[in-house]
């Protein structure tokens, strides 16, 4: 089971590499906007010093491309999550049709509703224990986000009482795996900016190319990391007899 986990791991690796060759267009939904960004970045001369950049983060412009940026993100990691799952059904990954749309919705809806309590308890209890019973919630619906690559990928085997028998060990891969993928990307992606204060024209249009290029990675990667996470489950069981 060890070696299996980690085995799965190095195909998330692989494989969140490769998507930039098999569906070119799913890096670049968040890859157009990140340079976009960075451009306007430039242009505001927020790479001057510390104090610009600090200064021009709040900037009208900047916030603008920075909201469609985290949009444009969710969007392509959902959209590897599909890739793969219709990749393994012989699907067109942009046929919405295919989606297990019951198993989404209920997901997405249940994920926002088990995320109002801490909102709607810190003025009650304070926001320390409205966050330990958020904490709470959250491990006690952790199958949720099984259901969530279920619905993504269109597995309709599943269902939300079925995913809660056999989700758990799907979901804690998920986040195992897409926390491996994230923490060093993520990284990266932070101190590319600090890298690039105060730098010459040259070395931080470097940087910010190759910035957009660690941020397409970290979606195609934590996409990945999402449907192999969940798929690992379904190829154990296939195995079953």
């Amino acid at each position: 089971m060890i070696k299996a986990f980690f085995l799965r791991f190095a195909d998330v690796l692989r494989d969140g590499v490769a998507i930039f060759r098999l569906a070119p267009i799913i890096p670049a939904i968040i890859m157009l906007p990140e340079f976009i960004q960075h451009v306007v970045e430039i242009q505001l001369g927020m790479f001057e010093s510390e104090e610009a950049f600090k200064a021009l983060q709040e900037d009208s412009s900047r916030m603008f491309w920075g909201y469609i940026k985290l949009a444009s993100l969710l969007l392509s990691i959902l959209a590897a999550v599909r890739f793969w799952g219709a990749k393994e059904r012989g699907q067109r990954w942009w046929d919405v049709r295919q989606l297990a749309w019951i198993n989404l919705i209920l997901a997405i809806v249940l994920i926002v509703i088990t995320s109002l309590p801490e909102f709607l308890l810190t003025p009650v209890v304070g926001a320390d224990m409205a966050g330990y019973i958020s904490l709470a919630i959250l491990f006690a619906t952790l199958p949720l986000l099984a259901l969530l690559a279920a619905g993504l990928i269109g597995d309709k085997s599943v269902n939300l009482l079925s995913i809660f028998r056999s989700g758990w060990g799907a979901s804690l891969r998920i986040i195992a795996y897409a926390a491996a993928v994230w923490a060093p990307l993520q990284w990266i992606h932070g101190k590319n900016h600090s890298w690039a204060l105060g730098q010459s024209d040259a070395i931080v249009w470097a940087l910010m190319v190759f910035d957009t290029i660690v941020v397409g990675l970290l979606a195609m990667m934590v996409g990945t990391a999402i449907h192999h996470g969940y798929s690992m489950g379904q190829r154990e069981e296939a195995k079953a007899p």
